[in-house]
């Protein structure tokens, strides 16, 4: 018998599979080892609050929420930030003019400038207090439900609680004629339509839908013909703190089922 010895190339071939085949049983022996010590799974990055150390804060007051691109009360204008919005806090005040401005990040891209009274603190003591007086003061009603609606957000254990729900309450029963006011006319008008009956259009009509977004729900009512607030921040203070003189105001004010 003649045996056909293998070439050169052939002897380096197979010498290169048996290699890898050893360094792949080698290698899952070795993760599999890993994975029986260390059972405590990957590390974490740390997020970029934890990295950069910013203090998370909020929109109060929209009158003073100017977001500039220096510290400075005629410095240029970047934009106007909303009640609620949440900004981050990235670098120490800095007083000018007698005033104390903080450098915030509103998105990634978007830093700049902000007066330090503009915003609130769920953490810093005293600015339960200011929120609930800036909602006290303001004129207009859907946002004075805003500022009541990030109290009920950011200090649930606040003393002031009772106070807040019960403005809130308050607030949203008188606006129920104001949405009255802005709807009838859209809904006379569609009435003429005979596509849908009253109660229908009164209860989809467009003035309801931010007061929707922030939880605040109303219901028309055919038998009086006007909006009546469902009265959920009064429940919530009767069923929380049973035991306030706000909780005894709520049980007045709270609708008939």
């Amino acid at each position: 018998m003649n045996w056909i010895l293998p070439s050169d190339f052939s002897r380096r071939l197979i010498a290169s599979l048996v290699l890898i085949a050893w360094l792949a049983l080698c290698g899952g022996t070795g993760r599999a080892q890993e994975a029986a010590v260390s059972d405590d799974g990957p590390e974490e990055r740390p997020t970029w609050v934890a990295r950069t150390g910013a203090r998370v804060a909020f929109v109060a007051d929209a009158a003073l929420a100017a977001l500039r691109v220096t510290p400075r009360p005629d410095g240029d204008l970047k934009q106007r930030l909303r009640v609620g919005r949440r900004v981050y806090i990235v670098s120490r005040p800095r007083v000018v003019d007698g005033r104390t401005y903080l450098f915030v990040a509103v998105t990634r891209r978007t830093r700049g400038w902000l007066d330090r009274r503009a915003v609130v603190h769920p953490d810093r003591g005293g600015d339960d207090l200011r929120l609930l007086r800036l909602a006290r003061a303001e004129t207009g009603g859907y946002e004075r439900l805003r500022l009541c609606r990030l109290f009920e957000t950011l200090f649930r254990r606040s003393p002031q609680m009772p106070a807040a729900l019960l403005l809130l309450g308050e607030t949203a029963t008188a606006e129920a004629q104001v949405i009255q006011r802005r709807a009838a006319p859209r809904v006379r008008q569609r009435m003429a339509s005979g596509n849908a009956d009253e109660t229908a259009y009164f209860d989809n009509d467009p003035a309801l839908d931010r007061y929707n977004r922030l939880g605040i729900k109303f219901r028309y009512d055919p038998a009086n013909k006007q909006y009546r607030y469902d009265g959920a921040a009064y429940r919530r203070l009767i069923k929380s703190y049973p035991h306030t003189p706000e909780a005894e105001q709520a049980r007045q004010r709270l609708p008939a089922p």
